[in-house]
């Protein structure tokens, strides 16, 4: 075996990121953690969060209290919220993407760190 060559190697990578990216966009309101991630995709969980911190340098993910969502999901629920007058709170983000709590509170947080409220 030789070396690899550098472009499919970056070619694979990006390959990789575009999965996880999606990955993560399809889960929308409720992501998985990165080790789920790692069951459902069949890669390491250090190459999840590689990918994962990747992407938060992209914008096209972001890191809140422990859970990851993808920019777009945030974006949709900014959308939404659109609907409601402010201070928006938990259990209306919650009631609104059918998820617990835990993730509504997340995303309340992501979303001020995004400056969209």
């Amino acid at each position: 075996m030789g070396k690899m060559n550098p472009v499919s190697r970056a070619q694979r990578r990006e390959a990789f990121y575009r999965r996880v990216v999606d990955f993560y966009r399809q889960a929308g309101y409720a992501p998985p953690s990165p080790q789920e991630a790692s069951r459902a995709l069949g890669a390491p969980p250090d190459a999840i969060r590689a990918m994962l911190n990747w992407g938060i340098e992209r914008g096209e993910i972001v890191e809140s209290e422990g859970l990851y969502f993808a920019t777009d999901a945030l974006r949709q629920l900014h959308a939404q919220l659109q609907n409601l007058t402010p201070p928006y709170k938990v259990q209306q983000v919650r009631d609104l993407t059918g998820t617990s709590r835990r993730y509504a509170h997340a995303m309340l947080t992501a979303l001020r760190q995004l400056g969209y409220i």
